[in-house]
């Protein structure tokens, strides 16, 4: 599963960006609409190999949205993020940040079978790829085949499928490092905003036990995750979410094993939605 966060997160800023300069972990994203590529292109190896070693052991953020509605949780719409709220962001940390966002949210409309929204969804999630510097990767690789299958989840998994195969080359380099992983903290807090929002008030059973589960296993993430962000905490834009990250990984240490409580989770939700709110307001 750690395929699919790769291939929405990453792939419509990279697999069509052969001839887009890299981005690097010591230059500051431009608070304008256009990615400024640096005079020089270093390679920051730690933070290139903690990116790998993080998305190689731990789970996609959609894994746990797909076992949403699996799991019989009711379907709230007023969670998503707004398409509304895309003409917001104008620096490339926010415009990364939620392309994670609602790459999750496209997601969980799917598994809860909202198709008509899924296009909205992948159209807003579309344009702010481009505005990110690359090429429109949905035409490229999708094509017409995600418009004439948007209303068949199988089908749009190959797709996702064959999207992940064009991700190796850029799993291999150190390209638009900072911007990667700016999706992958904003599908984190996307996921976990959602999960934890839809299962704080519900009873734990046998249908949910696993949502609860999950949720109580994201301190080890978020713990790898706050180790990567580590070589990030320089760029201005993007610290004060850092910050606010660690905060957070101070409440999933007061889980000291077995089933988490719902005073745990409900202090982790309102800690999620304050970071959350910051990232799409």
């Amino acid at each position: 599963m750690i395929k699919k966060i790769i291939l929405l997160s990453c792939v419509a800023l990279m697999v069509s960006c052969n001839n887009t300069k890299t981005e690097t972990s010591n230059v500051t994203e431009s608070p304008k609409d256009t990615v400024k590529s640096p005079t020089t292109q270093p390679e920051n190896e730690l933070a290139d190999f903690k990116f790998h070693t993080l998305i190689i052991n731990i789970p996609s953020p959609f894994e746990i949205i797909t076992l949403l509605p699996k799991s019989n949780i009711p379907f709230k719409q007023g969670l998503v993020n707004s398409t509304e709220n895309v003409t917001k962001y104008t620096t490339t940390t926010k415009k990364g940040l939620n392309y994670g966002v609602y790459v999750v949210d496209l997601v969980y409309l799917s598994s809860n079978e909202h198709f008509s929204e899924v296009k909205s969804y992948f159209k807003t999630a579309g344009s702010l790829a481009k505005s990110l510097g690359c090429a429109e990767i949905f035409e490229n690789i999708a094509g017409p085949r995600l418009e004439n299958n948007i209303d068949k989840k199988d089908t749009i998994n190959k797709i996702i499928d064959q999207i992940y195969t064009e991700m190796d080359n850029y799993l291999r380099s150190n390209d638009r490092l900072l911007t990667a992983t700016q999706i992958l903290v904003g599908s984190w807090i996307e996921s976990q905003y959602l999960t934890v929002g839809l299962i704080k008030d519900e009873t734990k059973n046998k249908e949910n036990e696993l949502l609860f589960q999950k949720v109580a296993q994201e301190g080890y993430t978020l713990e790898k995750l706050v180790q990567l962000l580590q070589e990030f905490e320089k760029e201005k834009d993007f610290k004060p979410f850092i910050e606010d990250l660690k905060e957070l990984q101070n409440l999933y240490k007061e889980h000291k094993g077995g089933d988490i409580e719902k005073a745990l989770l409900a202090k982790i939700y309102d800690k999620l939605s304050l970071i959350r709110g910051k990232v799409v307001n």
